[in-house]
C-alpha cells in the first residue's frame, strides 16, 4: 500500500490547503511585525535601508523567511522518490531475512552451530558443555554475530552509499563506516558478553520463578545503559561541543527554567559527518539533565523553532512521557520474561527445531532464542502495535504542550522545514503509517494543532 503511495505525482490537496494556511498566517505575522517596525523608525532610514538590503542578500540561500508550501511542492517528487527507494529496499531485505530465517530454522543452523561452537569451547580452551554452558554459549554468540554482520553487510552498504548517497544524505566515507562497525562489535564484546552470561546465570539459578530476578536485573541494566550510553558510548561515535554563547543559548536556559526542567548542559552534536537528516534530543537523571542538538538542525530552521521543537521535547518529559515509556518498556520485559518460563521446559518445542538429544540438555541461551524467534514474535507484534498507538498518542499530547507555550506557529514551520529537508513522505498511506509510524504523519500533526488553536481561541 504504501509503495503505491509513493508512485503518486499530485501534490496533496490536505497538505496544500494546511501548508497554505500556515504561509498566510506566517505573511500576516510578518506584515504587521514590518508595519511596527517601519513607524518606529525616525532617523537613519537610508542606513537601515542598506542593512536590511545587506541582510536580504546574505539570506538569499536559507529560505528562512520563504513561503513553505512552494518549496514542499518543489520536494515533492524528490521525496516520492527517496520513499520508494526505501520502501522497495525495505521490502527486499524483509523478504531476504525471512528466508534467511526459515532456512536457518528448516536446515537446522542452530544446532549445528551449537554443536561447532561446543566443538570450538572444547578444542581450545578445555571447556565441557555440562560445566561451561555460559562460556560455550558466548561462543555461540560471538559466532553468529559475526555471521550475521556479514550477511547483513551488503544491505547496509547498499542502503547508506545507494540510497542515501543518492538523495543527498550520507556523509560517511567507507572508512567511517567500516570504524564504526568496528566500534560496535567490540562494544557487544565487552558490554554484551558480560551481560548475557549473568542473565544466563541467573536464569540458571532462579529455579520456577526466575523471571522475577531477570526482571530485576534487565531494571538495573537499563538504568545503567541510559547513564552509560550518552556520557561514554556516544562520544565514541560523534563529537559534543558546548553550545557557543548566544541569544539562542540564553533563550534555551531560559525555557527550561520556566518549565523547572533542570538542565546543566547544551551541546551540539557533529551529527553532519554521517548524515544530513536533522534531530535533537534530551538525557540525564535527577537535577542533571542534557540537551543535545544536531548541527544540521541548527542550519535548517530558525532560532525560534529550534525553541518550539524543544518546547515539543521538553513536554514528553513534563507530562510524564519519558517515565511512562520506561515503565511500559519493563512491563513489556517482565511479560516476555514470564511467558518464556512458561516454555523455559518444553522438550517437544526444543525438538521441532532440530534438538532431539534425550541425553544433552537444553542449552538456555538456545531456549530463549527459539522462544523469541518463534512463540514470542507474533505477541511482540500486537505489543509494538500498541505502543507505537501510545507513542503517536505522546507525540499529539507534546505538540499540543508546545502550542500551550505560545509556540505552536513555530512549531509548525519548523516541523515542516524539516520534513523538507529530510524528504519525509507527504502523502503516506492511512493504513501504512498506523501501523509504522511513531510519530504521527506530517499533515495529520498541522491540522491537530491548528484545531487544538482554534478551539483555544
Amino acid at each position: 500500500r504504501q509503495e503505491k503511495s509513493y508512485k503518486i505525482t499530485t501534490f496533496p490537496k490536505m497538505l496544500q490547503d494546511t501548508v497554505s494556511k500556515i504561509d498566510s498566517e506566517k505573511a500576516l505575522a510578518k506584515k504587521k511585525k514590518d508595519d511596527g517596525d517601519n513607524s518606529e523608525k525616525k532617523e537613519g532610514k537610508e542606513q537601515e535601508e542598506s542593512k536590511a538590503t545587506k541582510a536580504e542578500s546574505e539570506d538569499a540561500d536559507v529560505d528562512m523567511d520563504k513561503p513553505i508550501l512552494p518549496q514542499l511542492q518543489d520536494k515533492f517528487v524528490k521525496a516520492q522518490s527517496y520513499g520508494m527507494d526505501k520502501i522497495q529496499f525495505g521490502m527486499f531485505s524483509s523478504i531476504y531475512d525471512l528466508f534467511e530465517t526459515l532456512l536457518f530454522l528448516f536446515c537446522g543452523f542452530l544446532p549445528y552451530m551449537w554443536d561447532k561452537s561446543v566443538e570450538i569451547g572444547q578444542t581450545y580452551f578445555g571447556y565441557t558443555e555440562e560445566d561451561n554452558e555460559v562460556k560455550i554459549s558466548l561462543i555461540f554468540l560471538l559466532v553468529t554475530t559475526l555471521i550475521g554482520t556479514v550477511t547483513s553487510l551488503p544491505f547496509e552498504l547498499y542502503s547508506t552509499f545507494r540510497i542515501e548517497k543518492k538523495h543527498g544524505f550520507n556523509k560517511q566515507t567507507p572508512m567511517l563506516f567500516f570504524t564504526d562497525k568496528v566500534k560496535s562489535l567490540f562494544l557487544t564484546c565487552i558490554i554484551g558478553g558480560p551481560f548475557v552470561a549473568i542473565l544466563l546465570k541467573i536464569i540458571k539459578w532462579g529455579g520456577e520463578q526466575f523471571y522475577i530476578y531477570v526482571w530485576a536485573f534487565m531494571f538495573v541494566f537499563s538504568v545503567f545503559m541510559m547513564t552509560l550510553v550518552p556520557v561514554v558510548i556516544m562520544p565514541m561515535f560523534n563529537k559534543y561541543e558546548p553550545l557557543p554563547e548566544s541569544t539562542l543559548k540564553t533563550r534555551i536556559y531560559a525555557l527550561a527554567d520556566r518549565l523547572k526542567y533542570p538542565l546543566t548542559k547544551l551541546f551540539v552534536m557533529d551529527g553532519s559527518k554521517r548524515s544530513s537528516h536533522s534531530n535533537a534530543f534530551m538525557f540525564g537523571f535527577g537535577k542533571n539533565k542534557r540537551i543535545v542538538l544536531f548541527d544540521t538542525l541548527m542550519e535548517q530552521v530558525s532560532d525560534d523553532e529550534i525553541l518550539a521543537i524543544l518546547g515539543h521535547e521538553l513536554g514528553h518529559w513534563k507530562l510524564g512521557h519519558t517515565w511512562s515509556n520506561f515503565v511500559v518498556t519493563q512491563l513489556y520485559t517482565a511479560a516476555s520474561f514470564y511467558s518464556f518460563s512458561l516454555c523455559y521446559n518444553s522438550i517437544d518445542l526444543y525438538r521441532a527445531f532440530g534438538f532431539d538429544g534425550v541425553d544433552r540438555p537444553i542449552p538456555t541461551i538456545i531456549a530463549m532464542l527459539l522462544f523469541f524467534q518463534t512463540i514470542w514474535a507474533p505477541v511482540d507484534k500486537i505489543l509494538s502495535f500498541a505502543m507505537t498507538i501510545f507513542s503517536r498518542s505522546n507525540e499529539f499530547a507534546a505538540d499540543r504542550f508546545s502550542a500551550d507555550l505560545g509556540m505552536g506557529k513555530t512549531l509548525q514551520t519548523g516541523l515542516c522545514k524539516i520534513s523538507l529537508e529530510n524528504l519525509g513522505a507527504m502523502c503516506p498511506d492511512p493504513w501504512y503509517a498506523t501501523y509504522h509510524y511513531s510519530h504521527p504523519p506530517l499533515v495529520e500533526r498541522l491540522s491537530a494543532m491548528m484545531e487544538f488553536e482554534k478551539k483555544a481561541n
